[in-house]
């Protein structure tokens, strides 16, 4: 298991989860992200950080939210005091009730 410590470069990030970086920057535009930086600027990504990509990703592309619904869907799950992770988990329990 990675140190939850473990900081990651956008192109490892993008990567791990399957997307472009500029998916990942435009994530970032939205609000929907908001990785640390460096002194030099670059941004790092924590563990923390690629679950709500995830999130964001699983709620795109298997839910089929667009991203105005991800912030809805994020700004609730806030009120409810979820964890990433318990959202994440929640998603995948219930992601085919989801479809109409």
């Amino acid at each position: 298991m990675p140190n939850s410590k473990e900081k990651f470069l956008i192109g490892e990030v993008a990567k791990q989860v399957g997307i472009h970086d500029q998916t990942i920057r435009m994530y970032e535009r939205k609000k929907l992200i908001s990785p640390e930086r460096s002194e030099h600027q670059t941004r790092l990504f924590t563990k923390n950080d690629v679950t709500k990509i995830n999130i964001i990703i699983t709620l795109t592309q298997e839910v089929g939210l667009n991203l105005s619904g991800v912030k809805i869907v994020f700004a609730l799950a806030r009120r409810l005091k979820m964890t990433d992770d318990e959202l994440l988990d929640f998603i995948y329990d219930h992601k085919n009730e989801f479809h109409v």
